[in-house]
């Protein structure tokens, strides 16, 4: 056989291998209740919403699988671990948080690296984890270009990145991407009445309003000045 038939034929061969999905997975989006409470079969989000004048942070909750096991390993017939499927050597520890930003308008907003801390169990499918998706960074660029009624919608790449326990192999998750109407401006609200106070919503995770449609009840009135 002629040299240039086998070097086709390893060709062939490299253009059919395909690459092997990540093993640790963002499955799901998921907004957190106001105590931080969410599971796998709740209804799941696709996109949301952030008022910049009540807030800096969007927080989201996050649903992550682990397919990593390690193959027991025995000494003269005593596993060198015992059988548990909480931590161990195939433990996956996340270290960092990788966000990036695109919009329209288009909105030089710089890309992040967060310190993250967190443990997925190996061969587990209903991990839960809470980011934020938005760095100080990115909360400052997009305050300062827009005001009013101006809005943009910006697309979050999220990642999760880390090491295993055993060996300290790195490990990077599937990239997923979020959605986020962004507004800087107080939205009309209705005057509260007579000695009214607002009910201010506690939002996820206890954070306050201005996430995804969540705002007070209702404006106070303008405090008078003085000798008013």
């Amino acid at each position: 056989m002629k040299p240039f038939f086998i070097a086709a034929a390893l060709s062939l061969g490299l253009c059919s291998c395909s690459e092997s999905a990540p093993v640790v997975q963002i499955l799901q989006t998921i907004q957190p209740d106001d105590s931080c409470d969410f599971g796998a079969n709740d209804t799941g989000i696709a996109a949301g919403s952030l008022n910049l004048a009540y807030r800096n942070a969007y927080v989201l909750g996050l649903i992550v699988k682990s397919t990593y096991t390690a193959t027991p390993i025995e000494v003269n017939g005593v596993p060198l671990e015992p059988e548990t499927d909480v931590g161990g050597s195939a433990a996956a520890f996340v270290d960092t948080l990788k966000l990036s930003y695109s919009s329209t308008p288009s909105i030089n907003i710089p890309d992040g690296e967060v310190p993250y801390t967190a443990v997925i169990n190996p061969a587990s499918d209903e991990n839960k984890l809470v980011v934020n998706l938005m760095t100080a960074e990115a909360a400052t660029a997009l305050r300062t270009a827009l005001s009013g009624t101006a809005t943009a919608t910006v697309r979050v790449t999220l990642q999760l990145t880390g090491k295993f326990a055993s060996g300290g192999k790195k490990f990077e998750s599937n990239e997923i991407v979020y959605g986020i109407d962004v507004a800087n401006g107080t939205p009309a609200l209705p005057a509260c009445s007579g000695t009214e106070t607002p009910n201010v919503p506690a939002g996820p995770c206890g954070s306050g309003a201005g996430q995804d449609g969540q705002y007070p009840s209702c404006q106070p009135a303008a405090a008078p000045g003085v000798g008013g």
